[in-house]
């Protein structure tokens, strides 16, 4: 399969406003690919289209070869997401929570029960699983929605700001985990304003600003493209680009 992950002519419109703006990517199989952007950059909503949480105005999606247009339940099996704020119940244990994500993903009981068993120790969870999730503080809560992205092991994740609220071992296992989940052949979009992060563990980066994809590449390709040095950082990079972006719009 040549990608998992594909758009073509991406576009959402929101009134007159066009958040996201003809967008065409290929993330192939075992690809870490940082979504990079501003603040309004249309990072989100490109995401949100990805699981089909948002229709498109304009253009398609694939999944595993699977059109979400018309086979949206074959393409929404195949994706684990991660948002940037996370929706949990509050009123459920954790155990219960996952247990009912584990089901709805169609995750077999023995595998399920083996999974959750295996992150909660890997996040430090396994005392806490019997608590109620309104309990739980901001970072135990992303461990919480991180498992529950993970506990199908998608062959396609879509992450929003992962490291939010983790300690910094938390932090240090979830990168891991995108790169065993790569290894193994997912396709991982990382989206994410820490720069440091997308340049040391993204294999290809997109920077989007205004809705438009100014460039997709490794790092070597994006210097090229801006015309820097070897050697110049992602966060140097980035910012050349959405400022000349942004001063072109302006003349």
């Amino acid at each position: 399969m040549d990608a998992l992950v594909e758009t073509i002519d991406l576009t959402r419109r929101f009134g007159d406003k066009v958040a996201v703006n003809n967008l065409c990517l290929k993330i192939r199989p075992g690809e870490i690919f940082g979504l990079l952007g501003p603040n309004g950059a249309g990072k989100t909503t490109t995401l949100r289209m990805l699981i089909g949480l948002l229709r498109p105005s304009e253009g398609s999606i694939n999944i595993g070869g699977w059109n979400m247009e018309i086979d949206s339940e074959q393409c929404k099996r195949l994706i684990g997401y991660l948002p940037e704020e996370p929706s949990l119940y509050d009123y459920l244990t954790a155990q219960e929570f996952l247990e009912f994500m584990g089901k709805i993903k169609m995750v077999p009981d023995d595998l399920l029960r083996q999974r959750i068993g295996e992150y909660a120790e890997l996040f430090d969870l396994t005392k806490r699983l019997r608590d109620y999730i309104g309990a739980f503080s901001r970072g135990m809560r992303q461990k919480v929605a991180i498992m529950a992205a993970l506990i199908n092991t998608p062959p396609v994740l879509l992450v929003d700001e992962p490291l939010m609220g983790l300690d910094p071992k938390s932090q240090k296992d979830f990168k891991d985990i995108l790169h065993e989940r790569a290894q193994d052949g997912a396709a991982v979009i990382l989206s994410t304003h820490i720069l440091d992060v997308a340049e040391k563990h993204c294999t290809r980066v997109g920077i989007l600003n205004g809705g438009k994809l100014l460039v997709a590449g490794s790092m070597e390709e994006l210097r090229e493209f801006s015309v820097s040095a070897a050697g110049t950082s992602l966060e140097d990079v980035f910012l050349k680009l959405t400022e000349e972006a942004e001063a072109a719009k302006e003349s």
